[in-house]
């Protein structure tokens, strides 16, 4: 076939330096559902305890919330210890504490935020709050750009060859079934072509790696709108009209591979930039942390 040629990420980068990542498991509309209902839940429970004060910071249960949020904070602290020290190994495989750094990562900010009824009394509480949203946003982050070079959220690092063989045997897969719609056919070269280039001044770079998002977007529209209008949609029975649902979903995947694998080198640097500034704000964050309940205890 003509573009089956095209049908490639261009890719000059030296081989034993490519990586690509696939991509996660697509989320159900029962996820959705259960993370709006939850962040609506803890929003309106925010709001209600900032505007009632119904307990103080350092007795009965806002102390209890502090307690907590301490110990959570020092649990998913173990998690550098558990990839460092030998010593740890018979604890667990480091998946397990890998996802309860993660859990812990989002319940501890969240309790302490709780546990101060969202004001800030002390220069030393200042700070530790400070610290605790820091390295929180710094894990939401993280764990966004961890997912573009892992195999799902609990995976192992992906490596180029694996991944772009998949990628490629995605394309070879795709392209005879374009066959008989050009227009499409088009349409995804044009994607490929573009992910594949590699603009030399550094501002052509960034805006290339933000807006690739947006250009699959445009570009899974227009293959929809080429395949409605295509000769071969029209005459198909309506029985067939399925395999042509099924090939406009392996379109969207087939491009969105095409964009993973296009921006994953730039997403191994964000994570090591990322890894470089996380670990000393979850240093800063313990000991931060000690002087609060030091000084709170103490005074």
């Amino acid at each position: 076939m003509e573009g089956e040629a095209a049908l490639t990420v261009p890719d000059s980068r030296p081989r034993e330096s490519r990586r690509t990542a696939p991509a996660g498991p697509p989320r159900g509309p029962f996820v959705v559902t259960a993370v709006v209902a939850c962040l609506t839940v803890v929003l309106a429970g925010a709001w209600a305890v900032a505007s009632t004060r119904p307990y103080q910071a350092g007795t009965g249960l806002g102390y209890a919330l502090g307690l907590a949020g301490g110990t959570l904070l020092a649990v998913l602290l173990l998690y550098p210890l558990r990839k460092r020290q030998r010593w740890m190994q018979p604890t667990g495989p480091l998946r397990h504490w890998f996802k309860v750094h993660m859990v812990f990562g989002i319940l501890a900010p969240l309790t302490i935020l709780f546990h101060t009824t969202f004001r800030v009394g002390s220069l030393n509480a200042a700070v530790a709050l400070f610290c605790i949203l820091l390295v929180g946003a710094s894990g939401v982050v993280g764990r966004f750009v961890y997912r573009r070079i892992h195999h799902g959220l609990y995976g192992s690092r992906a490596s180029f060859e694996e991944m772009r063989a998949e990628l490629d045997a995605k394309l070879a897969e795709l392209a005879p079934r374009l066959a008989r719609m050009p227009a499409v056919r088009d349409d995804v070269a044009r994607f490929v072509a573009l992910a594949g280039r590699h603009p030399h001044d550094a501002r052509g770079r960034l805006a290339h790696f933000l807006t690739l998002g947006w250009q699959r977007h445009l570009a899974v529209r227009a293959a929809r709108r080429a395949a409605r209008v295509s000769a071969a949609w029209r005459h198909e029975e309506d029985h067939d009209r399925a395999a042509f649902v099924d090939l406009l979903r392996a379109v969207e995947a087939s491009l969105l591979a095409v964009q993973r694998t296009a921006q994953f080198a730039t997403y191994e640097r964000l994570f090591a930039l990322w890894h470089v500034l996380h670990v000393p704000f979850v240093y800063m964050l313990a000991a931060s942390a000690v002087i609060h309940v030091v000084a709170v205890h103490a005074y």
